[in-house]
């Protein structure tokens, strides 16, 4: 079953010139944009992921994942006082030689912890399912 527009109806309602639909039942009005098209939706989608994500690579947008991983959880031990803050902080896994901070095999894990690092503050920990989301994602790492 096809459905055809009658393009008087459209004309006459004022809604859209007839001039403007197309003469192809299989194509878009002629009047329809470039940006609204699907590709360009979808070009403009996967750019914006790659955005968001540091531009691929597991990289942070200062381009140091573990550094802002770290940073994300000292701030979570900032909850806690007293002896409970010491305590968190030195759970705290550090990695000593900068070298091997910024190989990319460590990037690309402090990436995973970046990302999904959810703060319990009664804890100074992340919360279980964000420790899932970590450990997931490491596992999903090219060996």
């Amino acid at each position: 079953m096809s459905h055809r527009l009658d393009k008087s109806s459209f004309a006459s309602s004022g809604t859209c010139a007839a001039s403007q639909l197309a003469t192809a039942p299989d194509r878009e009005f002629s009047g329809t944009p470039r940006r609204a098209t699907v590709s360009f939706l979808v070009v403009t989608g996967i750019a914006l992921l790659a955005a968001a994500c540091g531009g691929g690579g597991g990289k942070a947008k200062g381009g140091d994942t573990y550094a802002a991983a770290t940073s994300a959880q000292e701030r979570c031990c900032e909850h806690l006082a007293g002896g409970a803050r010491d305590s968190c902080l030195q759970q705290i896994v550090r990695v000593p030689d900068e070298g091997v901070a910024r190989s990319q095999q460590n990037q690309a894990t402090y990436a995973c912890v970046q990302e999904h690092f959810v703060c319990d503050p009664s804890t100074g920990m992340p919360t279980q399912q964000s420790a899932q989301q970590q450990l997931d994602c490491i596992q999903d790492l090219p060996q």
